[in-house]
């Protein structure tokens, strides 16, 4: 989630519910409280990509670690792999796998980039939550995703549109929420940029409501910089005539 880019702070800054410490936008479906609002967004991530038991996961964007240990806990992957910034965050998560005895390998402290490192046909699964809309040149990472999942792996992830395409008059508002303004595309756009890959479109659900309309009602109940925050995405969001989607994507 973008004001906590690269620092544990959501620890301390939200309702957490150890070991599934997340920093997500939270999918507030029936509930109030973020603690379960930010486990019911990898509930429904993993539920609606078909996530099976003893998969190889590859999560891209890793952030505290907490959404790899419920993966490992409630799907029991057999193989666990990320790529995150280095920083408080990536510190913070390598702790929790070590307090936890979950084993993540690699795990590769830097931008999505490294996945060029990665062998190809690899995983089931390459996921990123709540973090490819902050990615430069995000048809490259569509690309190396596909080279590294198995034949009928699935890339799943979340990312905004706008509604036509737009030229950004203003991109450093959106330079506060770590979003290129060249990647702001449309849903035909991108649709385009996966099938001329080679991937299919599975599934392409809209969680504005759910997850971004969610947070900014319930942020109002947050500490100051958080309802801030959810005015400020309010803002941003109209202004732009963003929306929030779910893909999944089968190779």
């Amino acid at each position: 989630m973008t004001p906590f880019p690269f620092s544990k702070s959501p620890i301390t800054d939200l309702p957490q519910s150890p070991p599934y410490y997340v920093s997500n936008f939270g999918y507030w479906s029936g509930v109030k409280q973020y603690d379960q609002a930010g486990i019911q967004f990898l509930s429904e991530f993993a539920k609606q990509s078909g996530l099976t038991k003893k998969a190889s996961i590859l999560e891209v964007g890793s952030g505290l670690g907490g959404s790899l240990l419920y993966w490992k806990h409630i799907f029991d992957a057999k193989k666990l792999s990320a790529i995150n910034l280095p920083g408080e965050q990536s510190d913070f998560a390598k702790q929790l796998f070590h307090e936890n005895d979950v084993k993540v390998d690699p795990f590769i402290e830097a931008g999505w980039e490294k996945m060029k490192t990665l062998p190809a046909n690899t995983f089931d699964f390459v996921f990123s939550v709540d973090a490819a809309y902050h990615f430069d040149n995000i048809e490259e990472f569509y690309r190396q995703a596909f080279r590294v999942l198995k034949p009928g792996g699935k890339l799943v992830f979340n990312i905004f549109h706008s509604e036509k395409k737009v030229n950004i008059s203003f991109p450093i508002l959106l330079k506060l929420f770590l979003i290129p303004p060249n990647q702001i595309k449309t849903a035909i756009e991108t649709k385009e940029e996966l099938e001329t890959l080679g991937f299919r479109i599975e599934k392409q659900l809209d969680w504005t409501i759910p997850v971004i309309i969610g947070f900014i009602q319930n942020s109002k109940q947050m500490k100051f910089s958080l309802r801030l925050f959810g005015i400020v995405l309010q803002k941003i969001t109209k202004f732009f005539g963003l929306t929030y989607h779910y893909y999944v994507i089968k190779k």
